[in-house]
């Protein structure tokens, strides 16, 4: 009984220990493409512009950092801030991009599992 409660708590603990890893995996992959997607968006804001087909796609990859951040940025300060403009944008994206991310391994666990 006591070799089988052993197994059980080794089970468990290589379990909790590829959990662990599948989510700190999932955490760099969308902080790295947090980081792009605002770097890329800051070039384009500086080159092409915003309204120009690679902004608006830009925008449109983006899409919730960019409305969540213009309604954040009007509701603290009056007047346009890009960097304060940036970082929601990158934080905000960050966290969509985790969600993003935890849902297609979890599809891809129930299909291919």
């Amino acid at each position: 009984m006591l070799k089988l409660l052993g197994r059980l708590s080794d089970g468990l603990t290589k379990g909790a220990t590829l959990l662990k890893a599948n989510c700190v995996r999932i955490v760099l992959w969308a902080l790295f493409l947090a980081a792009l997607w605002t770097a890329a968006l800051s070039l384009i804001a500086r080159s092409p512009g915003l309204h120009s087909a690679p902004g608006l796609w830009a925008g449109a990859f983006g899409l919730p950092g960019v409305a969540i951040a213009n309604w954040a940025q009007s509701l603290v300060r009056r007047r346009f801030d890009r960097p304060l403009e940036f970082a929601i944008m990158f934080l905000v994206n960050w966290v969509f991009y985790c969600s993003v991310l935890q849902g297609l391994v979890s599809m891809k666990r129930t299909l291919w599992n």
